[in-house]
């Protein structure tokens, strides 16, 4: 089913974490539209920003005992043009929580319409063997998840 199918992907108010950004006028295209890699950067600074909060800012910059957070799939749907200049907001909630994973719902708004939508697979890994989340870890993720109003 595509993203754009499941309705309460599409409304900012799902998100619990929201976090704007400014487009560059590098992310331009001939068009003066936004180009789709650029808002793959939107949504990885989306993720950067959910991981540093459940994981801690070292988690991405300096990870602690071979801790690391990997990236293991992506699926975006591109719904409608980002324009330059402007503002964006990249929402980002977790959708699912596994043993060692964790599932990323993530929205980039403009001018208050969803523009794009994308679901990201992480995974928790200790020298690169998945390892289970902890406690505290999980009820982080836990109270991060996309309302479904």
């Amino acid at each position: 089913m595509p993203l754009k199918d499941e309705h309460f992907r599409l409304s900012r108010g799902g998100y619990g974490q929201l976090i704007a950004l400014r487009p560059v006028y590098a992310d331009m295209d001939g068009f003066r539209h936004v180009n789709n890699g650029a808002i793959g950067r939107y949504f990885e600074e989306g993720r950067a920003d959910m991981n540093m909060r459940i994981f801690g800012e070292a988690s991405l910059v300096d990870p602690p005992g071979g801790l690391q957070l990997l990236f293991a799939s992506v699926t975006t749907d591109f719904l409608a043009q980002v324009r330059y200049p402007g503002m964006v907001e990249v929402g980002t909630a977790v959708e699912r929580i596994g043993r060692s994973s964790w599932q990323l719902a993530q929205a980039v708004f403009q001018d208050g319409r969803c523009a794009a939508l994308a679901t990201a697979t992480m995974v928790k890994a200790i020298d690169g063997v998945s390892a289970p989340l902890s406690d505290a870890e999980r009820e982080a993720l836990q109270a991060r998840m996309i309302g479904r109003d």
